[in-house]
């Protein structure tokens, strides 16, 4: 950058100019976002014009401040660009703005406060910029109910290619952290996610969530959060979770899925290795809709079918897991609805778990609640060594129903058989 654009960028920055300052640099430009400073003045427009002026084969730097966001924003469409967030972006807590005017996701008829995306982007924190989403006003608000229609996703990643996210933090997010949908081959590495609530619960505050993408990589993560600590939801395919940390909530999540009826989804070819749990449910869970559908989502559906196959855990070190280090729970129905467990047609097969260390509350190390319609098949465990905390014995316990198959491991009783959004009964 020359004399003349350093100059440019220091006036922007000390004098706060009409938004955005643009500085030319070769062969692009950088627009500096300037902040009003005020939460009763809103800083989406200033935001937008950033990414609109310099959103193709430009950089749109967030300065070291905080960025009252009021508004929804969709930046999509953005091509070879970065963004450097340097500050905070803080969501308003006017909650019935955000449940009437939250964009759409294109799933589950969920919503979201941000759609973001593109073609070779980067998207940098630095290890400090932050989403701060106030999301203890909706854990108040919504309490119990899971998907609140309109309540938010902090962001969401829609039809994203070639890209990577690095160095992000979010706290409090609205509902789910991060959706990930319509996207191929990107990066999230470095991201911290901290949703948790001093009174009522953070329910539904996934860290991040992938539906219809692929070759989809999270690196580095630490989730402190009430709900699925990652999740891979409908056509989900070459997913990568690895060297990460996951506290309090429900381990990794494959679904929920079957939940549209007579559509045909997949989830296939998931790794997760080196991964460190500390008091979360389970270390992997899976959840399938019952075979009939009752209401719609997204809180009903039911009938989906299709399968979720080729699946590798391995080097997984757990503290004080909650619950059964593995969970199948083929029974999520409506709120209140007493579903038919045995009654889904989406298969879950050819799941492989190795090397799982640690303690554990639990006896059970797996829990298999299966369909009868179309059972679990070639289920590999090897190499367990789990000690129950409160006795210092092994966890030897394998519960399993309509499960055809086992590798490494013998069924040595009866599930429980009942409806769980969270795995067991």
């Amino acid at each position: 950058m020359n004399l003349l654009a350093i100059a440019t960028l220091f006036s922007a920055v000390v004098l706060g100019l009409s938004p955005p300052t643009i500085v030319e640099r070769n062969p692009s430009k950088v627009c500096v976002v300037p902040a009003a400073g005020n939460s009763s003045i809103d800083d989406t427009p200033a935001v937008l014009k950033a990414f609109d002026q310099c959103g193709h084969g430009g950089k749109i730097l967030f300065q070291n401040t905080t960025y009252h966001i009021n508004s929804v924003m969709n930046t999509t469409g953005l091509k070879d660009c970065e963004i450097d967030l340097r500050g905070t972006l803080l969501w308003s807590t006017n909650v019935s703005y955000w449940l009437n005017h939250s964009l759409p996701v294109g799933y589950q008829n969920q919503s979201t406060a941000w759609v973001f995306g593109g073609k070779n982007i980067r998207f940098d924190g630095h290890g400090y910029g932050t989403f701060n989403g106030n999301g203890q006003t909706w854990y108040d608000a919504c309490g119990s109910v899971s998907n609140y229609p309109g309540r938010p996703h902090a962001l969401t990643v829609s039809e994203t290619s070639n890209s990577e996210f690095t160095g992000l933090r979010f706290v409090q997010s609205q509902m789910w952290t991060l959706s990930i949908i319509h996207s191929q081959n990107t990066l999230f590495d470095n991201i911290y996610v901290n949703s948790t609530s001093v009174k009522s619960s953070s329910r539904n505050t996934d860290g991040a969530d992938t539906i219809y993408s692929s070759h989809i990589t999270f690196r580095n993560w630490e989730v402190d959060n009430g709900d699925d600590s990652i999740s891979m939801k409908a056509n989900s395919t070459d997913i990568l979770i690895e060297d990460s940390l996951f506290h309090r909530g429900l381990g990794i999540a494959i679904g929920s899925i079957g939940q549209y009826k007579d559509a045909y989804e997949t989830i296939e070819r998931v790794r997760a290795r080196n991964i460190t749990y500390s008091k979360t449910l389970h270390a992997v869970y899976f959840k399938t809709w019952t075979g009939e559908q009752v209401n719609y989502p997204p809180n009903g559906g039911g009938g989906g079918l299709g399968y979720a196959s080729d699946m590798v855990f391995e080097d997984l070190k757990a503290t004080a897991l909650r619950g059964p280090a593995i969970a199948i729970s083929q029974c999520t129905t409506f709120s209140g609805t007493a579903g038919n467990c045995t009654s889904s047609k989406f298969q879950l097969r050819d799941l492989s778990f190795k090397d799982l260390t640690g303690t554990t509350t639990s006896q059970d190390v797996a829990s298999f609640q299966c369909s009868a319609v179309k059972p679990c098949e070639n289920i590999s465990i090897t190499g367990v060594d789990l000690e129950v905390s409160s006795n210092g014995t092994l966890a030897d316990e394998y519960l399993c129903g309509n499960v055809e198959g086992t590798r490494g491991f013998n069924c040595t009783g009866a599930v429980c058989v009942g409806g769980s959004a969270t795995g067991g009964c």
